[in-house]
């Protein structure tokens, strides 16, 4: 049986500023780069999302590594990359495996250049070390965390996030037990392999307005700032801006400062957005942002193996 829905996507944008004090306006910044979402003709299996863009710079070299996932598929991990902020390199995986990949938080550390990307269906967090110079491969070092078997998770282990202060690591994630609920946990550790214990001031958050990581911690202006993403009303509506004013092994404090970044106002983030990653290069400071979009799609309501597309005309 086929049938017309309304199918949620996701696409990338990059934007360029002048001046590092007017990175959180959107409006003021200049786009320089998208990823689009569904391909220009039709597919058996397009790709509905693109999203989660994260930013590293390199040898002088900007990469810009996100989640792709076609519809019947998990998501991998992708890598694109420029030396001119004009042309781009042809996308590539760098990272797949049998469950579902995103939100590829990637950073250096000792001279190694790591990845924690999102791995909650497999019920853990995993750590990744590129395995080239290019960053075209990423191989597995360990599981930095694992679900225990008796917790019950609606979602488990998602959007984790890594900052190293004063020789402790703090690693930030978030689940949903039985209840559709964000709940924004923190561990620490004395080293990047761990073993991680639990922040004595954790859970940092139960709430679905700032209860989950929406990209990269920043250093702003003396502040260090923590993306969230405002689920309250739908996944991924909106980000906002909280400081944390207090970090140690024993001590957890923040405060909101900014809500809903992104602008619903511009045509490509009308449906909102939910990501939210910066760096400076080539004397520029660049944004990575995605939104959202919705789009009427011809889906298959039964099994894929089962089910053949003729021919299609979508309206």
């Amino acid at each position: 049986m086929c049938f017309i829905n309304m199918v949620e996507c996701f696409k990338i944008q990059l934007l360029s500023f002048d001046r590092e004090e007017d990175i959180l306006d959107i409006k003021k910044g200049k786009g320089i780069f998208t990823v689009p979402c569904l391909p220009s003709k039709i597919a058996w299996n397009p790709t509905i999302i693109v999203a989660d863009p994260f930013l590293f710079v390199k040898n002088e070299k900007l990469y810009l590594f996100y989640e792709s996932k076609a519809f019947y598929s998990p998501g991998v991990i992708m890598m694109t990359s420029t030396v001119d902020l004009k042309n781009w390199s042809k996308p590539v995986a760098v990272l797949k495996e049998s469950f579902h990949l995103s939100y590829p938080w990637i950073f250096e550390e000792e001279g190694k250049i790591y990845m924690i990307p999102e791995t909650g269906s497999d019920k853990s967090i995993r750590l990744y070390e590129a395995a080239n110079e290019d960053l075209t491969e990423f191989r597995l070092v360990k599981k930095l965390l694992e679900q225990p078997k008796n917790m019950v998770c609606r979602i488990g282990y998602g959007d984790t996030s890594i900052y190293k202060k004063e020789g402790k690591y703090y690693l930030m994630t978030m689940l949903q037990h039985e209840e559709p609920v964000n709940i924004l946990e923190l561990y620490v550790s004395d080293d990047l392999q761990g073993p991680y214990i639990p922040h004595p001031c954790s859970p940092i958050a139960k709430d679905n307005k700032i209860g989950r990581d929406a990209g990269c911690w920043l250093e702003l202006g003396g502040m260090l700032l923590r993306f969230s993403q405002d689920c309250v009303c739908r996944y991924g509506d909106n980000v906002n801006v909280s400081e944390i004013t207090e970090l140690s092994s024993t001590e957890y404090e923040e405060h909101l400062v900014q809500e809903s970044i992104i602008p619903l106002d511009v045509p490509f983030y009308k449906d909102g957005g939910h990501q939210f990653n910066v760096v400076s290069f080539n004397g520029k400071w660049i944004v990575a942002t995605d939104a959202k979009e919705y789009h009427r799609m011809l889906l298959h309501r039964l099994f894929r193996r089962e089910c053949k597309l003729n021919c299609v005309k979508l309206q």
